[in-house]
């Protein structure tokens, strides 16, 4: 495990194992629901594992046998910014233009969730940014918007039905769905599905070996995918690719020429 003089966060743990940044949301007593706190902590730890040379790739995990039961809406409520007069909220941070959750996720080094139990609401919404998501058999996904009186989040409205398709993504929230594992492997909301009773194994292994490969290689193979997924001018898709191309090979080229030069002088 990682040291660092920075304070403990209080709702989950980082870890880094090999070249896999462990993240592990821990507030079973509360089903590992999310309050401001565990929110900032959260972004805190993901930039971590960005800054860490020795990262390759981060995985998401929790204790307790949910996943992340939504926002806790039994947190005390904190007080209004005294600049913009705008309350600090896990809505507030997570979909704030530019500096989101979802921003946050597309810049990040790759990104796996291991997921052991149901993610609703809020928790399901923030992990389908993540790029790839194992799930055991007790995995679950819960969107109870219409339910609670309350609206998709975290980019959820563009998401979903990018991930299940435009009809399937109108059904499950207008219906307030609830997808068991083999449910959600179907609609893709679950990338992976593992008979193990433990995700975090698989999803550590898989993270490693993403890992492994170099990390502008795969930060321009998840942006091509990202920034050409819903374009429709091929002419704007192989431009982004031929650029992506040749800004790889230039950086193999810097690097071999690096590697040459330190030959030659040794």
């Amino acid at each position: 495990m990682t040291t660092s003089n920075e304070a403990a966060p209080e709702h989950l743990h980082y870890e880094e194992r090999g070249n896999v940044a462990v993240i592990t949301y821990d507030r079973a007593d509360c089903r590992n629901a999310m309050n401001t706190q565990s929110y900032r902590e959260l972004v805190a730890a993901v930039e971590r594992a960005n800054a860490s040379e020795a990262v390759g790739a981060i995985v998401l995990a929790h204790k307790g046998p949910v996943f992340c039961a939504g926002i806790d809406l039994k947190a005390q409520p904190e007080p209004k910014d005294p600049v913009t007069g705008i309350r600090p909220t896990v809505a507030t941070m997570g979909m704030a233009n530019d500096t989101s959750w979802v921003h946050l996720m597309k810049r990040s080094k790759p990104t796996v969730a291991a997921i052991n139990g149901a993610a609703i609401g809020l928790g399901a919404t923030h992990v389908l940014a993540v790029d790839i998501r194992i799930g055991t058999r007790a995995a679950s996904f819960s969107f109870p918007f219409l339910t609670r009186g309350s609206m998709p989040e975290f980019g959820f409205s563009a998401l979903l039905p990018q991930i299940v398709g435009f009809g399937a993504a109108i059904d499950m929230c207008l219906t307030s769905a609830k997808l068991d594992a083999e449910a959600s492997l179907a609609k893709g909301l679950l990338t992976r599905l593992t008979e193990a009773d433990d995700a975090l194994p698989e999803a550590i292994a898989l993270a490693s070996e993403i890992g492994k490969h170099s990390l502008l290689q795969v930060s321009l193979t998840r942006q091509l995918i990202y920034d050409n997924a819903g374009e429709g001018d091929w002419n704007v898709i192989l431009t982004r690719e031929r650029e992506a191309f040749i800004q790889l090979f230039r950086a193999q080229r810097a690097a071999r020429q690096a590697r040459e030069a330190a030959a030659g002088g040794g």
